[in-house]
């Protein structure tokens, strides 16, 4: 995890939860520097801040040779009115993230493990044992480890985001600590079953973890929780970019669907900056840095007095500039988003589909037919995912999706590898074909299958294509064989 400003004040936050919840009590000394940046993976610097910004608000002091000590002294009703009002805050945000965690990440845990190497479990192994109250962040390690076969930071990003927004404040108060107990046999358990190389029994166990943990938030809130939730709660937040510039990535993606739709034609000048500016809504700067994104993936070309005008699409790899380090970043990031989505969309899909009733499961497949004789094949994992990212039943999975999909916009600049368009679109028709048919048969099943091979194309693809390109961490990324969920 990289020190960032938002990185900080989640650091801040989980300290501070751990004195009000009374993990830390007035007098008594919070763990190292070093122990803390440890347990969250995350950097001593960042820690540092954290602490230093936990003295400046007078919840401890710190010193040299005593370290960090709390100052803050709650009492019995001050610390249940702190707890009540926390989770409260938290209800529908921390419970929907609770449903959305199987479907999401099920299959990225079992495959993961599938692919975990002896170095890797041995590791694993050394975290069986732990203390009491350092047995939570030796879950997070656990996490870390299971999904390290993957070699995908961003996953690790939202793994870790996850976890500090739902694990650790739940085991935060030490009466929720019996769930994570009652569960002590589930590392050893794994660990056989990866030695066994018994995977049925893997994921029937990977999944029993994940749904014990649902049900221990559910009963939580039903049993512990009396404080009615505000009207305006807190909400889980991820993005997919570790720094956000929501406006001129998603403004940019919304100008290359236009322009895939013909709105924009090939060879055609874009409005101005004003006229683009007025139009969305936004800054002439944001339309700027848009632009500039554009011009990076080889979409457009603007010159002094002639305007911006619109690229032939199959010109866009040779307009792009490969060697500039921040689109090489940029196509990394995408190949490892489309992983998130080979290894989720078939779940995620099925759920979303299954939550659907008759009328908008036929509107999406007249929707799919459209987009069918659009004869713009390239746009097809767009355009599913992106249906998913609005009908999913669940906001997590609505939030995840959406920021995964804006890491796509860097897909264009691959464009000219896949040929010419007729080429393009005689390779997607046959998933059309499926994908179609299956929705009409309402074989939701079947569409979920077909999504994921899809998918899992397109991350192949992908990969390939940047390992020509001399992106050599491409290689890293694992590829999923297709499986039954």
């Amino acid at each position: 995890m990289e020190t960032s400003t938002e990185l900080r004040k989640v650091v801040y936050n989980v300290l501070l939860t751990q004195i009000q919840f009374g993990a830390y009590r007035c007098g008594e000394r919070l763990p190292t520097m070093e122990e803390t940046a440890a347990r969250l993976c995350v950097s001593v610097d960042t820690v540092r801040i954290a602490y230093l910004k936990l003295k400046e608000d007078g919840y401890i002091s710190l010193s040299k040779n005593i370290g960090a000590t709390v100052k803050t002294n709650y009492d019995g009703r001050e610390t249940e009115q702190l707890i009540q009002a926390f989770f409260a805050m938290r209800k529908n945000a921390m419970i929907d993230l609770g449903n959305s965690m199987g479907p999401l990440f099920g299959n990225a845990q079992w495959i993961g493990l599938k692919n975990a190497g002896r170095d890797t479990l041995k590791a694993m192994e050394t975290l069986l044992g732990q203390d009491r109250t350092a047995a939570p962040y030796a879950m997070l390690e656990h996490l870390n480890q299971k999904y390290s076969a993957l070699n995908n930071p961003l996953l690790m990003r939202l793994v870790w985001q996850t976890f500090m927004f739902l694990h650790d404040p739940f085991f935060s108060l030490e009466e929720n600590l019996q769930y994570f107990e009652r569960s002590a046999d589930y590392l050893p358990d794994i660990l056989t079953l990866c030695r066994k190389k018994d995977w049925a029994a893997l994921r029937i166990a990977v999944d029993r973890s994940i749904a014990r943990m649902s049900l221990a938030l559910n009963r939580f809130y039903a049993s512990r929780i009396t404080l009615l939730s505000p009207e305006n709660e807190i909400t889980f937040f991820w993005s997919s970019y570790e720094k956000s510039r929501q406006l001129c990535y998603s403004f940019a993606m919304e100008l290359l669907i236009s322009i895939s739709r013909g709105v924009h034609p090939v060879g055609s000048l874009l409005p101005s900056q004003k006229e683009l500016a007025a139009q969305r809504g936004v800054s002439v700067s944001t339309v700027r840095r848009t632009l500039e994104l554009l011009d990076n993936v080889g979409a457009i070309k603007s010159a002094k007095y002639a305007g911006t005008k619109v690229l032939p699409f199959e010109k866009t790899t040779e307009n792009s500039d490969f060697s500039r380090p921040v689109l090489r970043r940029r196509l990394l990031d995408m190949a490892r988003s489309l992983q998130v989505l080979a290894l989720s969309c078939r779940e995620v899909s099925l759920t979303t589909l299954s939550s659907l009733d008759n009328d908008t499961i036929g509107r999406l497949c007249d929707e799919l037919e459209t987009n069918r004789q659009r004869q713009r094949g390239e746009v097809l994992s767009y355009f599913l995912l992106d249906q998913i990212a609005v009908h999913a039943p669940y906001q997590a999975l609505r939030t995840v999706y959406s920021e995964l999909l804006r890491q796509f916009f860097w897909a264009y600049a691959l464009r000219g590898t896949k040929g010419s368009q007729k080429t393009i679109n005689a390779m997607y028709d046959p998933y059309f074909d499926v994908l179609i048919d299956s929705l009409r048969k309402t074989d939701l099943p079947q569409f979920s299958a077909k999504l994921e091979e899809l998918i899992i194309a397109e991350l192949r693809s992908t990969v390939n294509t940047l390992s020509q390109l001399g992106i050599s961490d491409a290689e890293n990324i694992l590829i999923p064989d297709q499986s039954i969920s």
